[in-house]
């Protein structure tokens, strides 16, 4: 199926690249305080400590197909025909991750964050120009499909399709500058400005999902929309199960660097923080706004934690 930015359904086939490869996605083939008279330092109101931040780690919902049991599932990985379930992804994002329906129920999850978010990993299936929030994991483990439900894919904004913003109908360069329109998901209204107030000032966007970052445009506007620095990878994700898979969906994760996935694993970690550094990290920074509210930083957190 043409892979153009101009108007295709975001559901797709995204199993293979231009060369016939598979790049499944993210897959082969896819203190006690001091003792002493002195009270402690209290922090300032515009550096404060980590516990006035938090961070938030959200899920793409893609389903375990049903006739995948242990057995069939472990044969699939052997047989390089799978891809990572919302399973694996909540594994590796560890506790308190949560899972996602689609655009409306990621913008819930940070409203309803209890602290200003400081850093958000976010992980699911993506291509060069789509990051999906929801899709279908065929069940022979041939490829997945991105998106087959409305409102769950982010594409360029070009014409009016992506949908972020629900007042312009478009996510980009109309739809990021407006957000007081309120709307209601599941009972809970909030405006796309509530959303950006949600984050820190200088808060982080990760996108662990193959190719997050080779659309320079869509990532640009993932940046734009929340005003927060976006930060992903221009290749793809690796998921290296561990040896009691599927007991254990703790995966190991890796950049691919090499021409069989399998052979990036020796690179990977179960730690996905470990893949900040890769030479294949690309960052966006947002487009210049007026923020929203009180200013809350993440600057007392170490460097490698943002």
């Amino acid at each position: 199926m043409d892979e153009s930015t101009t108007g295709e359904p975001l559901g797709r086939n995204d199993s293979r690249n231009d060369a016939g490869a598979p790049i499944g996605v993210q897959g082969p083939r896819e203190k006690p305080g001091p003792i002493g008279r002195n009270a402690p330092p209290q922090p300032s109101p515009t550096n404060p400590t980590a516990a006035a931040t938090q961070e938030l780690n959200l899920v793409g919902s893609f389903p375990k197909p049903a006739s995948w049991t242990a057995k069939k599932e472990l044969d699939q990985i052997h047989a390089d025909k799978w891809f990572p379930s919302t399973l694996d992804f909540l594994a590796v994002a560890g506790k308190g991750s949560v899972a996602v329906a689609d655009t409306w129920d990621f913008c819930l999850q940070i409203v309803k964050a209890p602290k200003k978010i400081c850093r958000l990993n976010f992980f699911s299936h993506g291509t060069t120009n789509v990051i999906a929030l929801q899709g279908e994991i065929a069940d022979d483990g041939s490829n997945v499909m991105l998106a087959t439900i409305p409102d769950a894919g982010w594409t360029q904004v070009l014409f009016p399709k992506a949908i972020l913003d629900p007042f312009a109908q478009k996510w980009g360069d109309i739809g990021q500058n407006s957000g007081t329109v309120s709307l209601t998901v599941n009972g809970t209204s909030f405006t796309l400005d509530d959303v950006r107030k949600k984050f820190a000032a200088d808060a982080t966007i990760w996108l662990y999902l193959c190719h997050g970052a080779s659309d320079p445009r869509l990532f640009q506007e993932v940046a734009n929309t929340f005003q927060v620095t976006a930060k992903g990878f221009t290749k793809e994700i690796v998921y290296c199960a561990p040896s009691d898979f599927p007991t254990s969906r703790k995966h190991k994760v890796a950049v691919l660097t090499t021409a069989k996935a399998i052979d990036s694993c020796v690179n990977g970690d179960v730690d996905f923080k470990k893949l900040n550094t890769e030479r294949s990290h690309r960052a966006a920074s947002k487009a210049l706004a007026p923020r929203l509210g009180n200013t809350t930083y993440c600057s007392s957190l170490p460097n490698s934690e943002m």
